[in-house]
């Protein structure tokens, strides 16, 4: 007898775990990516700023006390007045198992523990997308376009989609792991919708992102409720590259660069932020400086911070996207800017981080903190950017899609980016890949046990 089938649409990290999980509870597997061959991935494969976790073997083997009740305390304050205790309950306690999974099973390495910073997204979709190549269940079709859900009394009995110019029709529960819609920016999108005053700005989101299995989702007989829409996540630091400085898509410039010991200056020299402030608080800095005049804002790193990225950053240099100057004197000339006021950036930062005096901005954390005045510094120029929704399809804790009412639709689950409310008004960084992880097999295996 042929294992029942699942279909899961998307191709990102969430639907990649819902697939591997299906397939662990005895399914088949149909997954759908509208990306053409031989892309998988979606924005995970972007992802940098490592995956979360509380009470991990990583922390274990490192002495550090981390617990679920502290990640759910975390979440909660970045959430603010819109979160929703289920569903952080079920992303922080299932932390740990689903890194424990993804370590055991696909061999990826989570050993690192830092600060805004770990395993690149890249690495831990990879691992999923070799794996499924193997799996004799399970069956891709790139380049589908998913036209509708099919649905019987309420209930979603499969999909039809559009692929190598026929229309196909499948039959089995469905799973929408779609992404999110920072990268909608039609005239009907649900950026325009929502928040078109984030119209203007670029996206760190490839073009996929427009919020495909939202419309599916909000197109049944019953609708799946729609939340927190308009809460959308505007990443402090995406590179803008000199030569195209007005491009839609910016490369993130991720935590980890701050994480390290980044600086962000105005064009005077001066710090005006705590660096490894919340996201949202760091934006909103960043954005009275740009509005005040006072910009491009630019990132700065020493010689040692540069040296523990290197990867990050000889690629970001190799791309233009990053300068190295040899010295104060040769950035504050490069700057337009006062050698004095840049030279007393750098050394009042340092006095902050020997506690010979207190941050003005708050910091508590400093991480190669000394700037010398001679020697390397790498700089790049920064700008906000579209970078996550937080808003999307209305689930319960074990990944049911529900309805306007709170009640749950049949046959149909949802993961990832594309779902809502998990993240309330902030998400923190590092809980995105983790979201899609956790939500994708809590889909995979609710979908399989046929809840």
């Amino acid at each position: 007898m042929a294992a029942p089938r699942t279909i899961v649409i998307g191709g990102g990290l969430a639907g990649l775990s819902a697939a591997h999980t299906l397939l662990e509870n005895g399914a088949s597997v149909l997954l759908l990516d509208k990306k053409p061959s031989p892309r998988l991935g979606g924005n995970s494969v972007k992802a940098s700023s490592g995956i979360n976790g509380a009470g991990t073997e990583a922390q274990a083997n490192n002495d550090i006390k981390d617990t679920v009740e502290d990640f759910i305390d975390d979440t909660t304050k970045s959430a603010g007045p819109l979160a929703r205790p289920n569903l952080i309950a079920a992303l922080t306690s299932n932390s740990a198992p689903s890194l424990a999974w993804l370590t055991s099973k696909f061999g990826i390495d989570l050993s690192l523990v830092a600060r805004l910073g770990g395993a690149p997204g890249w690495a831990i979709t990879s691992a999923l997308i070799k794996q499924l190549d193997k799996e004799p269940n399970a069956t891709v079709v790139k380049q589908a376009k998913v036209l509708r859900l099919l649905e019987d009394a309420g209930k979603v009995t499969g999909v039809e989609y559009e692929s190598g110019g026929s229309t196909v029709k499948a039959e089995g529960p469905v799973i929408i792991a779609t992404g999110g819609y920072a990268a909608d920016f039609s005239t009907s999108g649900y950026l325009s919708s929502y928040r078109s005053d984030l119209l203007s700005l670029p996206t760190t989101n490839g073009d996929h992102a427009t919020g495909d299995g939202h419309r599916l989702a909000a197109s049944l007989s019953t609708p799946a409720a729609l939340c927190d829409m308009d809460q959308i996540q505007v990443h402090p630091t995406g590179f803008v590259d000199p030569a195209d400085p007005d491009a839609k898509t910016k490369f993130l410039a991720a935590e980890a660069l701050r994480g390290v010991g980044g600086l962000l200056i105005d064009n005077t020299g001066s710090r005006f932020v705590n660096e490894i402030d919340r996201r949202d608080y760091v934006t909103e800095k960043m954005q009275a400086v740009i509005a005040a005049g006072r910009g491009p804002v630019r990132l700065v790193l020493n010689k040692e911070a540069g040296e523990e990225l290197k990867a990050h950053v000889d690629f970001y240099v190799s791309k233009g996207l990053m300068r190295r100057y040899e010295g104060v004197k040769e950035l504050a000339w490069d700057m337009n800017a006062d050698v004095e006021t840049l030279t007393k950036t750098f050394e009042a930062h340092g006095r902050y981080a020997k506690q010979e005096a207190e941050d003005p901005f708050g910091k508590k954390f400093f991480h190669h903190p000394m700037f010398p005045l001679e020697g390397p510094i790498l700089v790049a120029q920064m700008t906000p950017v579209v970078h996550y929704t937080m808003g999307g399809i209305q689930v319960d804790a074990q990944a049911h899609v529900l309805n306007a009412n709170g009640d749950i639709i049949p046959g149909l689950y949802a993961a990832g980016e594309a779902i809502g409310g998990v993240h309330g008004q902030n998400r923190l960084g590092g809980s995105s890949l983790l979201e899609a992880a956790v939500f994708g097999r809590l889909a995979g295996e609710t979908a399989a046990k046929g809840k």
